[in-house]
C-alpha cells in the first residue's frame, strides 16, 4: 500500500473519531483548556529555550 494512501486513511479515521463523555467530564475538560498554564520547571525550560531557527547558523 502506498504511504500516501496509508497516511490519507489515517487522517480519515482521525477525523471520524468521536469521544462520548458525560457532561461533567466535558465541563472539566473545557475548564482545563480555559485555565492558564501553571508555571513549572518544564514549562520554564521550554519557554526559555531558543528555537532552532533563532540560533545563528554555523559558519561554512
Amino acid at each position: 500500500m502506498p504511504s500516501s494512501l496509508r497516511n490519507n486513511s489515517a487522517e480519515v479515521l482521525l477525523e471520524r473519531t468521536i469521544f462520548t463523555v458525560s457532561p461533567e467530564i466535558y465541563a472539566e475538560y473545557l475548564a482545563r483548556l480555559d485555565a492558564p498554564a501553571q508555571p513549572n520547571d518544564r514549562l520554564k525550560r521550554t519557554m526559555s529555550t531558543n528555537a532552532p531557527w533563532d540560533e545563528p547558523a554555523p559558519p561554512g
